[in-house]
């Protein structure tokens, strides 16, 4: 096994205060919500990728929390595409040619080791407006010479579909009754 070099994923100045953000949504408790992943769906379709997925970054973990076309569960933040695009600043991210760009070339999602992406697109996802707890994306396996403005309009849409569900799963979390124990009546 040879030896492979791609950049991992940066992490912000402001790691420890979005990740609060994180744990005050609940979208770590989200995974597999039928809403969600029916916005993964919706995206996958409208920007014609192979994939989409809704992605947290927590710790050292990728949680992919809701998708299409993809597994959801937790992958290793190093190997993460999402991670780039969460401290790209800006609300959509874009990389034509992941096999053109020395960031992303020999990681595992596109080199085969894992997967093969050639194109990735992703929009910050921002409950309340505010620090993004994570990104929307899409995957295609063939390159592309760039993202239409149907395709960004989708993708921006997208994440705000999903900043609104999550506040929605928060605010359901934080207003849900409390069970009586029997017995307390």
């Amino acid at each position: 096994m040879g030896v492979s070099y791609f950049s991992p994923p940066p992490t912000g100045a402001n790691d420890p205060e979005r990740e609060r953000a994180v744990i005050e949504t609940g979208v770590l408790e989200a995974r597999g919500d039928a809403v969600l992943e029916a916005i993964c769906t919706k995206a996958c379709r409208q920007v014609l990728g192979k994939a989409s997925l809704l992605s947290v970054l927590y710790g050292e973990t990728q949680y992919v929390i809701a998708a299409h076309g993809f597994a959801i569960g937790a992958y290793r933040r190093r190997n993460s595409l999402s991670g780039h695009a969460l401290y790209a600043d800006d609300d959509l991210f874009v990389v034509p040619d992941l096999c053109a760009d020395k960031r992303f070339a020999e990681n595992p999602w596109v080199n085969g080791e894992v997967g093969r992406f050639r194109y990735y697109a992703a929009s910050l996802i921002r409950p309340h407006g505010r620090l993004p707890v994570g990104v929307i994306s899409v995957l295609d396996d063939k390159p592309r010479p760039s993202i239409s403005s149907a395709e960004r309009n989708a993708m921006l849409a997208a994440a705000v579909a999903a900043a609104a569900r999550i506040v929605q799963i928060s605010h359901d979390r934080n207003t849900a009754p409390v069970p009586t124990p029997p017995g307390d009546s």
